[in-house]
């Protein structure tokens, strides 16, 4: 328990490898940003996407306006030159929690399949009849 205390949480959005067969959808990457404003608007600190290609940077330019003006402030465009990135980064955060692979001196790698081994108690039709009846996911 947090004591009523609100934290806030900040997104990396790695976007390396997103081509034309590797991208979400339009609609996919609405909804995501519909959590995010609708769910989260107060908990989320920053979004900062970084290794946009052409192809994501059109994709973020064409959803963004659909974002409410408090959330689109929280997002961030992260600079592909390896110095502007790691001053970028460090205007966010310390550079021990930037991931080594963006520059920094992180080198946790999540694995999310020891994470999650143990903790998946639905069948996968139980899962699918979850995601198509929740709002703002079906």
């Amino acid at each position: 328990r947090n004591d009523g205390a609100v934290g806030r949480f900040n997104v990396v959005m790695d976007c390396e490898g997103m081509g034309s067969k590797h991208s979400p959808s339009i609609a996919q990457v609405k909804t995501f940003f519909s959590v995010l404003q609708d769910h989260f608007p107060d908990r989320l600190g920053v979004l900062l996407a970084v290794n946009l290609s052409g192809l994501t940077s059109m994709l973020m330019k064409m959803v963004l306006p659909f974002v409410t003006e408090d959330v689109r402030a929280k997002i961030h465009i992260v600079p592909n030159d390896v110095e502007e990135r790691r001053e970028f980064f460090l205007q966010f955060m310390e550079e021990e929690e930037v991931p080594y692979y963006l520059g920094g001196k992180d080198d946790y790698m999540f694995d999310a399949e020891g994470y999650y081994r143990d903790t998946c108690v639905l069948e996968e039709e139980g899962i699918v009849e979850y995601r198509t009846s929740m709002p703002y996911h079906a």
